[in-house]
């Protein structure tokens, strides 16, 4: 029987999320294959130290580990990948999730232990790998895969692996082989234990430049509304689920097919709370309406930025006024809105920021997100950068400089500076965040949202990180 252990590698951010794509994978190789021993660890959510990693992979006795790898947390995935060839020199150790498949060559090439690079979708191309290993086969046969040949270690690059296109096809993620009870929603993400995220849909056909889309790329696909409200049931009943985060890119992408999913909801007379993000142009007010007879209460918006010329910039593909309409519909049917910004982005200047944050209290959201550009690898604007097209330059941020987001934290991040270095950047953020929260406007607006006690401990909690994250250097 093959051992295969999933790896979710340490990391400092705030709140450890179920890696889905792990659960997605796991859950598909236990219904195609039942010999297959699986294992999951998952580093973030138990805090544990890299010594204690190295034991737990040697305890696994694994055959095949397998480890999800995102450019935030690289160089932690690079010392558990370290880690699991001390603990297990003949295991066949694979990578895989957003940075090795944007960069597969320079993965292997940075990290001598690693063996294979997994480039997109695993589901399918994790279980034909296991059973080429298991057959002692050539991975060459494997579409989706990167992985060394030969004496001089010459990478090979297979045919890349076609999209799945029925999700239905998919089981519900495997998460009962992770520690649920220790995953706990913070605010504003969420009100409400036990608490669970979905993926209804795959792909995002926008161009948004900073997006790096690697895994899913640019075809949409999407469960049916059966589907989705298959697994909402089945969380309420085997995990008592109060409250769910539909974590597509863009929810509402086919609104016909949300207002379905609504429909099944209402139909089958579904008791949860759930939000989801989306784009302002993908919302209508009948659409809203429906939504939140269903149960949705918050909705994300990414806005980016409130200088039209930035937003064409980047891409974005929305203007002002659709941004100004699509809270100002949301609020009127009573669904909280929560507004990303991306301070940093070329070009911006802190007269453009100050356009950005005077949109910030026209547009009235309850909650607003304020992050500097993350530039990854794969991503437009990582290409437009190294190509010349900015006169800024990307600059590597080291472990200990706190990034100032209400997620994420310390990390492998790389950044932009042309007009405002990172250190300009990161102190308007924290002044925004403090003349946007402590605002008398801001403070009655959500004094008159509480409703319960439940919702007055919410904002409590969310008053506390908005001061821890305000003020830490």
């Amino acid at each position: 029987m093959s051992k295969i252990l999933f790896i979710n590698p340490p990391n400092e951010f705030i709140s450890p999320v179920l890696p889905l794509g792990l659960a997605s994978i796991a859950a598909y190789l236990k219904s195609k294959d039942k010999n297959l021993d699986i294992q999951i660890l998952d580093a973030w959510v138990e805090r544990i130290s890299l010594k204690e990693l190295e034991d737990r992979i040697s305890q696994s006795k694994a055959d095949i580990i397998g480890i999800y790898v995102a450019s935030p947390c690289y160089d932690n995935s690079k010392l558990s990948i370290e880690a699991c060839r001390r603990a297990l020199p003949d295991a066949i150790i694979v990578a895989g999730g957003p940075h090795p498949s944007a960069a597969p060559a320079e993965t292997l090439k940075d990290i001598p232990q690693l063996d294979i690079c997994c480039i997109g979708e695993g589901e399918i191309t994790m279980y034909e790998l296991v059973h080429a290993i298991k057959n002692n086969s050539s991975f060459s046969n494997v579409d989706g895969l990167a992985f060394r040949s030969g004496i001089g270690g010459k990478i090979i690059f297979t045919k890349p692996r076609e999209f799945i296109k029925d999700l239905d096809s998919l089981p519900f993620p495997a998460r009962e082989l992770f520690p649920l009870e220790k995953y706990k929603v913070q605010p504003p993400f969420g009100k409400k234990n036990p608490f669970f995220m979905m993926i209804t849909s795959r792909g995002c056909p926008y161009q948004c430049a900073f997006c790096s889309k690697d895994v899913f790329k640019s075809s949409y696909r999407a469960r049916t509304p059966k589907n989705v409200c298959d697994e909402i049931e089945y969380l309420i009943t085997k995990y008592g689920a109060q409250e769910i985060q539909l974590y597509d890119d863009d929810f509402t992408m086919d609104m016909k097919r949300a207002e379905a999913i609504c429909d099944e909801i209402l139909k089958r007379n579904i008791k949860i709370r759930w939000f989801s993000g989306t784009r302002v142009d993908l919302v209508n007010e009948k659409l809203l309406r429906k939504m939140k007879k269903a149960g949705c209460w918050l909705i994300g918006y990414g806005v980016e930025s409130g200088n039209q010329k930035i937003l064409d910039s980047i891409n974005k593909g929305i203007r002002v006024e659709q941004i100004i309409s699509a809270f100002k519909m949301t609020r009127k049917v009573g669904i909280l809105t929560s507004c990303s910004f991306i301070y940093g982005l070329p070009g911006e200047t802190k007269e453009i920021l100050k356009e950005t944050f005077d949109l910030a209290k026209k547009i009235k959201p309850n909650f607003l997100t304020i992050s500097p550009l993350r530039v990854y690898p794969g991503s437009r604007i990582f290409k437009l950068i190294q190509g010349g097209n900015y006169l800024g330059k990307l600059r590597t941020l080291k472990k200990s400089e706190n990034l100032v987001s209400a997620f994420f934290s310390r990390g492998n991040y790389t950044i932009f500076e042309d007009n405002l270095t990172f250190e300009e950047t990161k102190k308007i953020i924290q002044k925004s965040f403090r003349k946007f929260y402590f605002r008398p406007q801001y403070i009655l607006q959500s004094l008159t949202s509480i409703q319960s006690f439940s919702d007055f401990k919410y904002y409590l909690r969310g008053g506390f990180e908005v001061i821890k994250m305000t003020f830490k250097q």
